[in-house]
């Protein structure tokens, strides 16, 4: 009975593991910047007599570090700030009036056919007065087998947290969290603002990233054995690690941005959400700027720090251009009446098509 809380425990740490590298990581380039760029490398200022000692000392400290160190340290918050509310910002579920009672959830996994499968979840979707505007792919409502609920728009079952999130984009090893709806702009930010930390770290350790092989090329041509301090190593590996992952972050982020512009998440990139009329791409596409407010607000400020500034995660407008009249009231969204199309889409697929969850 032990064995398995046992072997889950283990594997819940070991997901920590990208993240404790992320953050060794920054903890060493902090010190790197820090400590050697910014405050020990002062005893490189070079001696010119005792009378302009003084003055240089002063001018190398508020160069590099008084201009350096105030750029540093917010950009810095700001990274670390979002990637703290991407990893702990609880995930968002479904509202309770998607889920369902075990004698429904019975009867939707003994139903013989697709259609009474569609009756059923019709029925209970129209009880419960539930906003639905996505299908699955043989055009019934979306229902997860593993959650017994009925799936919102745009949210998805992720099996590594193994439950249904809202507006469902992506489970990053990196933050060992889900992005979705209560993260995503967190998560955008947090490449956006690591992005900008590793080139400004970059940018500003260019010059001892020079001096550094300058050194090595002499000692090289002169044949010395002199080795050069660990310091300027520290240096050299940091403008290193800068560089290399602000490369990698950068694709990543422009990626998340133009998603952000197209209104879609990574699932939909890949498989476009299904509507009554079929499958559209660009069915939540409202325009760049609505699209950007979407996820960041209308406020600039707000938007640009890792605050929430968005929706319910439940309701969604679409776009109307592509779609006709199809809109998902934000109150009392689906009326009983006689009419199925409300609910589902007429086109069908066989009995072979049909998949417990997606």
């Amino acid at each position: 009975m032990t064995a398995r809380p046992s072997r889950q425990c283990c594997y819940d740490s070991l997901k920590w593991i990208p993240v404790i590298f992320i953050l060794a990581l920054v903890t060493w380039s902090y010190y790197a910047y820090v400590v050697q760029m910014c405050i020990l490398t002062i005893d490189s200022v070079p001696k010119k007599g005792k009378e302009f000692q003084i003055v240089n000392i002063i001018f190398y400290w508020y160069r590099g570090t008084m201009i350096y160190l105030c750029i540093y340290h917010p950009l810095l918050i700001l990274f670390l700030w979002s990637y703290y509310r991407t990893m702990f910002q609880p995930t968002v579920g479904p509202p309770k009036e998607f889920y369902i009672s075990d004698i429904e959830g019975q009867q939707i996994k003994s139903a013989q056919t697709i259609d009474e499968r569609r009756a059923i979840l019709v029925r209970i979707s129209r009880q419960a007065n539930l906003s639905l505007l996505t299908r699955h792919f043989d055009g019934s409502i979306r229902y997860c087998f593993v959650c017994q609920c009925i799936k919102p728009d745009r949210a998805h079952h992720c099996s590594i947290c193994e439950k249904c999130v809202l507006r469902y984009d992506h489970h990053c090893p990196w933050t060992n969290s889900c992005v979705s709806y209560g993260n995503y702009k967190f998560f955008v930010l947090f490449l956006c603002w690591a992005w900008i930390f590793c080139t400004y770290v970059a940018a500003t350790s260019l010059e001892y990233f020079i001096q550094f092989w300058k050194i090595v090329s002499n000692i090289e041509k002169n044949g010395d054995n002199i080795v050069p301090s660990s310091g300027k190593f520290h240096l050299f590996f940091v403008f290193f690690v800068s560089i290399m992952f602000g490369i990698s972050i950068s694709s990543l982020f422009f990626y998340h941005l133009y998603l952000t512009g197209k209104n879609r998440t990574t699932i939909e990139s890949f498989r476009a959400p299904i509507f009554e009329s079929g499958p559209q791409k660009e069915g939540f596409n409202l325009g760049w700027k609505r699209n950007f407010q979407e996820i960041f607000g209308t406020k600039f400020f707000k938007a640009i720090i890792p605050i929430p500034t968005t929706g319910d995660g439940v309701h969604y407008q679409v776009n109307s251009i592509l779609l006709g009249g199809l809109e998902q009231p934000t109150t009392n969204p689906i009326r009983s009446n006689d009419n199925d199309n409300n609910i589902i889409s007429p086109f069908i697929r066989s009995d072979a098509d049909i998949l417990p969850f997606e």
